[in-house]
Formats: C-alpha cells, structure tokens, sequence
C-alpha cells in the first residue's frame, strides 16, 4: 500500500507540471502582499483570501491538486476544505506544499521551511536543573537586541515558519519577551512557550493568553515535591510550578506537563499523569532524556533500552485513558504502531490518534527525529542549530545569512533529511521512516550525529558497549 501511495503521489503532485504550478504559487501577489499559494488555500477553505483575479484563477489549480493529494490517502476534498479552515493548519500545508515544488515528493518529506523553530529566547534563569542542555545561568553578552528579535519573528514569519516555540533558560525572565511573543502572534504564527513555571501567577498567565501564547508547557520532574526542588536547585519550584499548570489550564490555555525521564523517575510517571490530570493539564509529554550541556553530569540516569522501552509501552497504555500522553522519544511512532497492531500512530511528538491505512502511509513521510527536519532551534545569539539539544552544532546565524538561506544551505541538516545515510541498525531498521532515532542522542554518544541512537531495544548492543566503556571510569571515580 505505500508503494502504491507514493506512486500516485509521485504521479500526481510530484510531477513536473504540478510542482511548477506550486512554484508558481510561491511568488507575491502585488495587491495584498502575500504568497499566491496561501491566498488560494484561504479561499479553497472558504475563509476568504485575495479577490484578485490571478489568485481566484490560481486558486482552481491548488483547489485540482489538494484533490489529487487527497485522493492518494482517501481523504475527501471537502474533509480538506474543513480541515484547513484553522489558519495554522493552512500555514503549514503551504509549506508541504512549497517543499513538494522544491523537491518533488521525498520520504520524509523537506519542507520549504520547517514547522517549528525552538528559540532558546535567553540563556538567562532562574532555577539550577540538573539536566539542563543549555547550561543556563545567566544573560549572555551577546544575546540578540530587542530590535534583532522583532526582525527575526519577521523573518520567520515571511519565511513561512508555522510555530514558535520560546524556550531558554527561562523565557519570562526576560522582560522582552511578551513584546516578542505578540509580535509572533500577530504575524500569524502559533504561538507555544516551554517554561520552569517559576514566575506564572494568575497575572502572568491572562498575560501569555492576550499576548497570543496558544500552548504552554510547564516542567514537573517528580510528583514528590521534595525531590522535583532538589533536581531543579532551587527550594519551593514544585508548588510554583504546579500552581503555574492550574493558571494556565483556567485561563483557557493547552496546556502541557513536560517531564524529562530519568532512573530517578521513571517508575512514578503514572503518578505524574495523574498529578497533571488533576491540574487540569490537557497533555502530559515524556522527554527523552539527552547527555548534553549540565545533563552529560548525571549520565548514568539515562534509562537503559530496556526501561525505554517499557516505558514508552506504558505510555501508550495510559494515552487510552483521558489526556494526550506523548513522548519526543522518536521510537514511540514504532511503539504506538506495534503495540495496536497498527491502528495507533504517533508519527512526531505533535500528533498521536488512531489512524485509518492513509495516515500510517503519512507517517512515514512526517514521522521521527524532526531535527533538521520539521525543526531546529536558534540560540539567543542567533545561531541556528538543528535541534536545542544540539547546543554545539551550530550551521549559521541569522545575524550573518538569511534564515532560509541557512535552512536549505546547511549540510549538517540536509544530510539529517536522508534517512538512507543513517549508519548501524538505524539506517537498516524497517522503522526508519517513522522513527529514525533521536538524532540528539547519537551526537552526544557517538559524537555522529547519522550514528545509531544507542536509546532504542534495536540498538541494544551500541548501549552495552558504551556501559562497557564507562565502566572503568566509574570504578576511577
């Protein structure tokens, strides 16, 4: 069957003609100043959209090729028209759009500029978590101005980026940032925040909500208040954190509970669910742990294959029970997969649901490590890096080069694009479109980031052999 989808795919929306006709969409209409492609997905969605008569015209073309696409993965026109009513959908089928006319139909598929860009807004925080990739501590001297900030969410936005998402340090110690966060919203993007929940009162949170904050996410790493102050350094962030989800959860806002997942916790998650539940919390994600910045000091709490996996098993057991339970362990899509006979997808940590034959076939072609991918991150200086955890890959800085410009020049990133270059039982497993392994992973352990993500059960024997070679330095210690 997928075969036979990426055929007609190929047929119908990877040939020339058709990716001519969406190249020709990615040039501005002169009356309202916008891609000609998004003009027409506005009005193929009944939402409006430029009534000129070159975009009414173009928008019959697009209106042909979202039924042809539709018709690959079974899905009717007017279940798309529904569904790309929501502008941030519409936003980001344009970019699968614009990366089909750049590059023909690719499995994973590049994207003309990816869904989501992780700013790490200010190395500057408030707490001492242990496991922190960014080393966080204080501001750094050269973080961008206000000014460069304002320009970048520009920048983005023009580039076609579909969310933000403002991560740190601590983003709301900066008092630039409900400035920069509205700028974003304003300029169409979603809107999510990564935060310690330290600062959120009831204030802040209306706050996040009229500035356009759409989805935050609050750390809790132990339902034991005791233990959650002692991994974070700083007494009392548990109870501010927790009153932080219930804040934001009254305020109408997704909210989500982000738990990084260590030996230390790992057998009290489901208590975590619960906690999250009770907060009102509409998400609980498990993070997959990475060895980088503070976190290559508690190397040792990084979970054996074996405890991962029953883990992300667990989870899907607990995604049949009333919030979305996710994980940015990209062996969950496989898991989900497995575990429900293939009924159950998670192609990325932003979607999770059953799935009909058509979107197992999609997942393949969004699925796994988005690093370089879907994604990548920019640092407060404005390097960019394709993934947070991957503090010291730096491929530009928009500073110096346009962010496209970096975003399809990167040869680090474009190599993370071809999953058939991935080395060891990674690039051999039948789960390689759908999972890939956390590229984050293989950089920290391997120092390649192409090289086996030694978290997974498949990859078992790379795990030993790292245990083997820690082994006589632990006993030095």
């Amino acid at each position: 069957m997928l075969i036979e989808t990426l055929g007609v795919l190929r047929a119908t929306m990877g040939n020339r003609i058709s990716r001519s006709l969406i190249r020709l969409g990615m040039g501005v209409c002169k009356k309202s100043g916008r891609r000609r492609l998004d003009n027409a997905l506005a009005i193929a969605s009944g939402e409006g959209g430029c009534d000129c008569p070159s975009c009414r015209s173009y928008s019959l073309l697009v209106k042909s090729l979202l039924k042809l696409g539709g018709r690959a993965f079974g899905v009717e026109y007017g279940d798309i028209a529904g569904y790309i009513r929501d502008p941030i959908v519409r936003r980001g089928l344009s970019s699968v759009l614009m990366g089909i006319g750049k590059f023909g139909i690719t499995r994973p598929q590049i994207l003309n500029a990816p869904f989501l860009v992780v700013w790490n807004f200010t190395n500057a925080c408030n707490l001492k978590c242990k496991h922190c990739y960014q080393s966080a501590r204080g501001r750094s001297p050269d973080e961008l101005s206000l000014g460069e900030k304002l320009r970048l969410v520009d920048e983005l936005a023009e580039a076609g980026v579909v969310s933000i998402a403002f991560s740190g340090g601590e983003p709301l110690v900066s008092p630039e940032f409900l400035e920069v966060a509205r700028r974003a919203s304003e300029r169409g993007m979603f809107v999510a925040l990564a935060t310690n929940g330290f600062l959120i009162t009831k204030e802040v949170a209306r706050e996040l909500r009229e500035a356009g904050v759409g989805y935050v996410e609050i750390s809790l790493d132990s339902a034991n208040p005791k233990a959650h102050d002692e991994f974070r350094g700083v007494e009392g962030s548990f109870e501010r954190a927790a009153r932080a989800v219930a804040h934001c959860a009254e305020e109408g806002i997704f909210t989500c509970v982000a738990t990084t997942v260590t030996k230390a916790n790992l057998r009290e998650i489901p208590r975590l669910i619960e906690l999250s539940k009770r907060l009102g919390a509409r998400r609980f994600m498990a993070f997959n742990f990475i060895p980088t910045g503070r976190g290559r000091d508690i190397i040792g709490m990084d979970p054996s294959p074996e405890e991962r996996e029953g883990l992300l098993r667990a989870l899907y057991e607990e995604s049949k029970r009333g919030i979305e339970v996710l994980s940015t362990a990209p062996q969950y899509a496989r898991v989900c997969l497995e575990a429900s006979h293939g009924l159950v997808v998670s192609p990325t940590h932003f979607y999770a649901g059953k799935a009909e034959w058509s979107l197992s076939v999609l997942a393949e072609f969004i699925g796994g490590c988005g690093a370089g991918r879907l994604y990548c991150a920019i640092q407060p200086n404005g390097d960019v890096t394709p993934c947070v955890f991957m503090p010291g890959l730096v491929v530009g800085n928009i500073r110096e080069r346009a962010f496209l410009e970096i975003w399809h020049g990167s040869d680090a990133m474009n190599r993370m694009r071809r999953r058939e270059l991935l080395s060891g039982n990674c690039g051999q497993c039948p789960y390689k479109f759908v999972c890939g392994g956390c590229r984050a992973r293989a950089l920290a352990y391997f120092g390649d980031f192409m090289a086996p993500d030694p978290g997974c059960i498949r990859n078992e024997e790379y795990y030993l052999s790292i245990q083997r070679e820690m082994a006589p330095r632990a006993a030095r210690a």
